[in-house]
């Protein structure tokens, strides 16, 4: 261990000395006031990293790329690639196991294929139609991206020459000017209710075609709130999309599309995979029966939403998916 003292102008300026001689590592032992005036810091770091130069964010990003694909296993083939990726993910054990015996049987030497073939023969996909039959209610917890997730299936409905209705039932704060916002850049028709007396109101007035509803955001473990969610939707006659985040915990994603399942939920977005890391929670919303019908990987509405797929599900689990991976089926 090495022990130093560096003086400043400011606490910052001795700082930046501190990283820039002794490394990120340093340890800062006290500050004070330097004898001529200025501030005075006074750092421990172990001798290697004294002679070492500061990580840039650039490099140290690069280390833990490489770490991680190391322990996803992105170098390894066939099963044990996939094998590392579920490992690596936090695959609950049942899923995992299950997985591989699919990929065991299906293995054909190509990683992405084989467990796409064992994704397909476990889950169900289903994605939301240009036009579908009933209105949609999407329902998720807060800050899930609901309200964003009903702005991409709308534009992609727009993109296809339809003329959706998005009604916001979402009293929450914020929820009504971010939905009026959506509505404006993507010139279609908003309502805005309170509860499912008037929902069921405006829906009689409403022209045929899709019906997008924005619902309340939900604690999908407090019960009253999910027959609330229920309620909601037998008022206007519709579909309940879960919107559920791929950051979550798997246990905690596989809980919550089990509940939203049990009031009638029966297919799943799933967001936010560009900010997770990972993914065990994609898997889990699998795992409570929901099917997949789009997953997510952008916070803006023209872009960043793709049906899924049992091959999409797999490139991600796999991080092998190119950077326009949701453009090529939009309409």
């Amino acid at each position: 261990m090495r022990l130093r003292t560096f003086t400043g102008r400011t606490l910052s300026d001795a700082m930046a000395a501190v990283r820039r001689e002794m490394g990120p590592d340093a340890v800062i032992i006290a500050t004070g006031d330097a004898p001529g005036g200025g501030v005075e810091v006074r750092a421990a770091a172990e001798r290697a990293s004294v002679t070492s130069s500061p990580e840039t964010a650039e490099a140290a990003m690069k280390r833990r790329d490489a770490e991680r694909a190391k322990a996803r296993g992105d170098s390894a083939g066939g099963a044990t690639r996939i094998a590392r990726a579920l490992s690596w993910h936090a695959i609950p054990e049942k899923a995992a196991e299950a997985l591989m015996d699919a990929a065991l049987t299906l293995e054909d030497g190509e990683a992405t294929a084989t467990l796409a073939r064992a994704i397909d023969a476990r889950y169900a996909v289903h994605p939301i139609e240009t036009r579908p039959q009933r209105p949609l209610l999407f329902a998720g917890g807060p800050g899930a991206g609901k309200s964003s997730a009903l702005a991409k299936v709308c534009a992609r409905m727009v993109a296809a020459g339809e003329a959706p209705v998005v009604i916001g039932a979402d009293e929450g704060a914020g929820a009504g000017e971010q939905l009026a916002a959506y509505a404006a850049a993507l010139k279609v028709r908003l309502e805005t209710v309170q509860g499912g007396r008037e929902l069921a109101l405006v829906m009689d007035d409403l022209p045929p075609g899709p019906v997008l509803i924005d619902a309340p955001a939900v604690n999908p473990y407090e019960l009253d709130e999910l027959q609330g969610l229920a309620d909601l939707a037998a008022a206007a006659d519709a579909e309940m999309i879960a919107v559920i985040e791929a950051g979550l915990a798997p246990g905690d994603a596989e809980d919550a599309a089990a509940l939203l399942a049990s009031v009638g939920t029966g297919r799943a977005i799933v967001t936010k995979l560009d900010i997770a890391r990972r993914l065990g929670g994609l898997v889990g919303v699998g795992e409570a029966g929901l099917a997949y019908a789009h997953i997510s990987a952008s916070p803006y509405i023209g872009s960043g939403l793709a049906p899924a797929t049992a091959l999409r599900i797999a490139r991600a689990l796999l991080d092998d998916f190119a950077i326009d991976w949701y453009e090529d089926d939009l309409p």
